[in-house]
């Protein structure tokens, strides 16, 4: 991840120079709640975290709104451990989603937002799980496959060049992944605007 923000901060900057169009960033968090059970002789917990970052470039403007062309990269995490009559589960799993599209905003207040987007691309999906029992297994597999991207969201600018965001996607793949197609994320944060 570390080689790909300057190459996406890199395509930024040259596509807004070079269209001499409004652009934006978005650096959004999302966090799913802690789950904890209990049952007769087990116990389990899970946590997981969504982080997005988008550029978005602005090709049109009327009066109905602004389309965007946007890259947007996803990435979500989930750990989870369970402790069993003789066994101890350790699972990481994550998913990464780039599903380029299109963005369309209209902005029905001065400071007020909203859009819709949609985009297609890939997905990849791992995942790491050390299973202690008789003896000790480690499972470490990644797979990758077609997916699209829908979604909304919401902008309150704070400024001409800050706003707080707020998201919802879900990405469709064309395979399932434990056990679904649909991958949800809601995510928040900022809009960084140039």
């Amino acid at each position: 991840m570390r080689t790909l923000l300057p190459v996406i901060l890199s395509i930024a900057a040259a596509s807004s120079a070079a269209l001499a169009q409004n652009s934006d960033i978005g650096v959004l968090f999302g966090v799913s709640a802690p789950v904890t059970t209990v049952g007769a002789g087990h116990v389990s917990a899970s946590v997981g975290g969504s982080f997005e970052l988008n550029y978005a470039a602005q090709v049109h403007e009327s009066k109905a709104g602004q389309i965007y062309v946007e890259l947007p990269f996803f990435v979500n995490v989930l750990t989870d451990e369970h402790v069993g009559p003789g066994s101890v589960v350790s699972g990481v799993r994550d998913s990464i989603f780039f599903t380029p599209g299109v963005k369309y905003r209209f902005t029905p207040a001065s400071r007020v937002s909203f859009y819709a987007v949609a985009g297609g691309g890939l997905a990849s999906f791992g995942r790491l799980v050390e299973v202690v029992g008789p003896g000790v297994t480690n499972i470490n597999s990644r797979s990758t496959t077609a997916a699209v991207a829908f979604g909304g969201g919401l902008d309150f600018r704070l400024t001409r060049l800050l706003s707080l965001r707020f998201e919802g996607r879900d990405a469709v793949t064309s395979s399932k992944y434990d056990g679904a197609s649909h991958h949800t994320f809601f995510v928040f944060g900022v809009g960084f605007h140039f």
